[in-house]
């Protein structure tokens, strides 16, 4: 009985000795995590500035005629394609024809009256003045006659280009008056444009020429270059933003006017920012993030960061917390603030 008490107490020793030394031997095998590191360099940088808009004709026009009258005719509708020279309204010409017939026979008096005056000066039976009165008398009839026949001319709304009916604001038989728009003409050219409002805090960024990209939900992974035209100098009353317009380039595609666009413009003034691999930045929350930096000891520092911008396969960050030489580039999701690493080549 002690004998079979003494085995079994010798074997519990045996068993807990042995957990011990491979508890120990486990211990003394564990090493620092490994990690990539990377040095930093600052390099010049041009921050976008992100905006919506929409696509326009690079040449829209507000159509109408010289006078007013009744609309006898209009042979375009909304969002039909014309042609150069293509007739789209015309107006009810009686009273117009009137008009030009009226100022022809005042022409036409005018000019007898001033043939009969200048045969009686050269008889001696008119005065110099009398002759003179009937050449201005003939000089207005003939100036009457012009206006009435230019507007006679101008009674039709004819295409200036090749293009399409934005918009129509009138109907047939109404009734408009001079210069009162009849269409919204765009033309159909291979050049569009992008207007977009831009804040007062990034209107200071860019400048005409500045070049930019533009990206439509209709053609998804299609990027547009474009460049800066022209730059609101006054903002908006109704929506507070710098009205701003881009040239763009169709490429190909079938475009349309009133696409809704996303704009990205790069300001040709750069900024300085330290550029590091996506995966180097953890815990990012929108416009910030934290980086583990490395001092000469392998020891790293959890280090606050604000993100600006991707840039390529890379982010550009600024330092929140002092200055960094080399940051954790592989491995930093699960290091600790302080924690020793082990460098990987």
């Amino acid at each position: 009985m002690e004998i079979a008490r003494g085995i079994i107490i010798l074997i519990l020793w045996m068993v807990l000795f042995t957990s011990c030394r491979n508890e120990i031997k486990e211990k003394s095998v564990v090493q620092p995590p490994a990690v990539y590191v990377t040095d930093i360099t600052s390099e010049p940088v041009s921050i976008p500035v992100q905006s919506g808009g929409i696509l326009l004709s690079s040449e829209e026009m507000r159509l109408s005629f010289k006078t007013g009258g009744i609309v006898m005719q209009i042979m375009a509708d909304e969002g039909e394609k014309v042609k150069k020279g293509d007739v789209l309204a015309t107006l009810n010409l009686s009273e117009i024809n009137a008009q030009v017939d009226l100022a022809k026979s005042g022409f036409d008096k005018a000019q007898r009256d001033y043939n009969r005056a200048r045969n009686l000066y050269a008889d001696s039976v008119a005065t110099l003045e009398q002759m003179e009165n009937a050449a201005t008398a003939l000089s207005v009839a003939r100036s009457n006659l012009e206006i009435a026949r230019f507007n006679q001319t101008h009674s039709k709304i004819i295409a200036p280009d090749n293009g399409i009916i934005l918009k129509q604001f009138v109907k047939q038989n109404e009734l408009v008056a001079p210069g009162y728009p009849l269409f919204l003409f765009g033309t159909s050219g291979r050049n569009w444009k992008v207007k977009t409002g831009i804040s007062d805090r990034d209107i200071v960024k860019i400048n005409n020429g500045d070049s930019a990209v533009v990206i439509m939900d209709v053609w998804a992974g299609v990027s547009f270059p474009a460049v800066v035209e022209q730059i609101g100098e006054m903002a908006n009353p109704l929506t507070g933003t710098y009205d701003t317009e881009l040239l763009l380039r169709d490429m190909g595609y079938r475009l349309a006017t009133g696409f809704v666009v996303s704009v990205r413009i790069f300001p040709s003034e750069k900024e300085s920012f330290m550029l590091v691999p996506v995966e180097s930045v953890v815990e990012a929350d929108g416009e910030s993030g934290y980086v583990f930096s490395v001092d000469d000891s392998s020891r790293v520092s959890k280090i606050r960061v604000r993100v600006v911008t991707l840039v390529g396969d890379k982010v550009a960050i600024k330092s929140e917390g002092g200055q960094v030489r080399r940051i954790v580039s592989g491995g930093a999701a699960y290091l600790k603030d302080g924690e020793s690493v082990r460098i990987t080549k």
